[in-house]
């Protein structure tokens, strides 16, 4: 097929029903990975994301190190004097309960409602995850020259502690020319976007002893120095917690201040940048 809209359009509207079936086979099996108990779904779902992309005419491996959660690594190879450019992905989701949290329908059952999807992992990110299945079997299709793999984690919601390791074991099979992140957010419902860069965490880790030896709250305490509530009061003071700004000396003397263009796009987009502004320029 051509790599155009029109055809691109067709082939969407052709594969759709095949895409839902799909996607609800992923929503429906929970594989928490917060939650021990669901290590066996972890795992089926794994198991699910290479048999997926072997049925698409894919190479696929499950990959770990000893206690972490699989890696799915697929691969579409057009050809080794060909660039390779690698999507990345997370088949791993939060906990959700409808006895605790405003759902309206089961979170792990799969709910169309028009052209709406619901169920857990519908947006993150098992239904990106699939959306650049389609996408790169449709590239293929169309004759684009490029190697495409798929890279599929299952510990992305607990901080991906096993991800950099899976990675060094893994090898040569998982290098690439460029990394797609196909979990990232539309600046709009009708505007797509490219994200060039994420926030993340810092992890600092904060020591303080005050005492030789152990102290019973219920005999020295409010006479001797507590360290839990020194170490509250210093990430206090270090960090705001109603506007986010962190306290620290120089923090964004390096942070790029905002282009009045790109202030306007934001405004467009419904955002709001003026506490940016103000600390920011």
């Amino acid at each position: 097929m051509a790599f155009t809209r029109p055809e691109l359009e067709r082939f969407a509207a052709k594969e759709r029903d095949r895409f839902e079936a799909l996607l609800r086979d992923f929503v429906q099996i929970p594989s928490i990975s917060a939650d021990p108990g669901r290590q066996a779904d972890v795992e089926r779902c794994a198991e699910l994301g290479a048999a997926t992309i072997r049925a698409f005419g894919g190479r696929a491996d499950l990959h770990r190190v000893p206690g972490g959660n699989p890696i799915v690594l697929g691969s579409f190879d057009a050809g080794p004097e060909r660039p390779t450019v690698t999507v990345y992905n997370h088949l791993d989701v939060q906990p959700a309960s409808k006895e605790t949290e405003p759902w309206r329908s089961e979170p792990f059952t799969f709910t169309k409602q028009g052209g709406t999807y619901y169920g857990r992992g519908t947006t993150d990110d098992k239904g990106p995850a699939l959306t650049a299945l389609f996408g790169a079997r449709a590239a293929m299709e169309a004759g684009v020259p490029v190697n495409i793999k798929f890279l599929w984690e299952l510990e992305e919601e607990v901080g991906s502690p096993h991800f950099a390791d899976t990675l060094k074991k893994i090898g040569p099979a998982a290098a690439t020319d460029a990394v797609v992140v196909s979990d990232t957010v539309w600046v709009s419902r009708g505007r797509p976007s490219l994200s060039a860069g994420l926030r993340g965490l810092q992890r600092i880790t904060f020591h303080l002893e005050t005492a030789e030896t152990d102290q019973h709250s219920g005999t020295t305490g409010g006479a001797a120095r507590n360290p839990v509530a020194e170490l509250c009061q210093l990430v206090a003071e270090m960090f705001d917690a109603r506007t986010g700004r962190v306290r620290i000396p120089g923090f964004y003397d390096d942070v790029e201040k905002l282009t009045k263009k790109q202030v306007e796009e934001f405004k467009a987009a419904g955002f709001s940048v003026k506490g940016f502004m103000k600390d920011h320029g």
